[in-house]
């Protein structure tokens, strides 16, 4: 099967950016894109690297790709059906692949050591595709640069994602120490008192008091929040060293969550957030549409399938599990927002609106009064 970057693409799509972001369904209903959405420059450069390899000249060799290569599961699963062995464990790989396989390193980079492994692994460099994010790369050389510096690097990030692992990885070989907060509450209780952190967030803990801190985000963090979190840690008591921040919010991200901002000020009586449930920056953007408008009129889905005639399929990741709900809220909207993710292909967000169409049709023509 051949994998083909455009086959993410829409002309759909498209054509709604070139009408201002607005779709009229009906004389009664509007669709709302936010100015900015879709694929970031990381994301495209990942995904384009990976497609050109599937299709190149090493085809006929086995391609190894070392976790998700984005946070969407369409996306994956194309590379996968392409012939990809996408691998979520390194030592299946390891064990079951050849120095002289293609080794495909995914946007979110690897771990320092299972970076140095693979490097130690492969036949020849060439071997290596290396798809990382130049962002998510220059948040690495923050943490490495802080620690050469004697700061302890302060990380906001969400726990268990891959990118969060790997900036964690480079920090702890660097830096005296080090800590992971995922949230501004954590924040506080680390501010007011270090012994009741979780252990599994802190190396060398024993170090903090005394020296500088250096706070550094995951790409895909709210930036109002690692503000939030910078002014805490300078407020912390038991600290003697100074706190203070590094901006390392991915470009693509501040603007993304500034236009769903601007969206959500625009009247939308309700919000369909469309993006992987693992996705870190599409779960900003429903975080955000539900302190705008409220969780009952916000939902999110990861394809148009969770869509049903009667009920919408929703993921809640403040609960990390699936709801479902009656749609009778989008099926009365005279208004919806659409938000998508920097990892939410355009062709997603075409069956999503198609999906939309047809069911909000279905309805106007079911209540149209009947003559006899």
């Amino acid at each position: 099967m051949t994998v083909s970057v455009s086959r993410f693409s829409s002309e759909l799509v498209n054509k709604v950016r070139e009408n201002g972001g607005t779709i009229a369904i009906s004389p009664d209903c509007t669709i709302m894109l936010p100015s900015t959405f879709g694929f970031c420059t990381g994301v495209n450069r990942a995904v384009t690297k990976l497609n050109d390899i599937v299709n190149g000249k090493h085809i006929a060799r086995p391609i190894w790709l070392l976790g998700a290569m984005i946070h969407n599961p369409a996306v994956n699963e194309a590379f996968a059906k392409g012939g990809v062995q996408v691998s979520t464990c390194a030592e299946e790989v390891f064990e079951k692949a050849s120095p002289h396989d293609i080794f495909v390193i995914p946007a979110f980079g690897l771990p320092l050591e299972l970076d140095k492994r693979l490097r130690g692994f492969v036949a020849a460099a060439e071997n290596i595709v290396d798809a990382t994010c130049p962002f998510v790369r220059r948040v690495w050389n923050a943490a490495e640069q802080a620690g050469k510096q004697g700061n302890a690097v302060i990380i906001h990030g969400k726990y268990g994602h891959q990118e969060t692992y790997g900036i964690w990885s480079r920090a702890v070989n660097k830096a005296p120490a080090c800590v992971l907060l995922s949230t501004v509450e954590e924040a506080r209780v680390f501010a007011e008192n270090l012994s009741v952190v979780e252990k599994s967030r802190l190396f060398n803990p024993e170090k903090l008091a005394g020296c500088d801190w250096t706070l550094l985000n995951q790409t895909t963090m709210l930036s109002t929040e690692t503000a939030e979190i910078a002014e805490i840690l300078q407020k912390a008591r038991w600290h003697r060293g100074k706190a203070f921040m590094a901006g390392t919010l991915c470009p693509a991200t501040r603007e993304r969550q500034a236009a769903a901002q601007e969206l959500c000020a625009k009247g939308c009586e309700v919000i369909i957030v469309l993006g992987g449930t693992d996705s870190s920056n599409t779960t900003q953007l429903y975080r955000m549409a539900v302190e705008r408008i409220g969780a009952e009129h916000c939902f999110f889905v990861q394809s148009e399938l969770d869509l049903q005639t009667d009920s919408v399929r929703h993921f809640i990741p403040f609960e990390r599990r699936w709801g479902s709900s009656m749609n009778e809220p989008i099926l009365k909207a005279r208004r919806i927002g659409v938000l998508a993710g920097a990892s939410c292909p355009d062709s997603e967000l075409e069956r999503l609106l198609i999906r939309l169409d047809c069911l909000i049709l279905r309805k106007a023509v079911a209540n149209e009064p009947r003559t006899t």
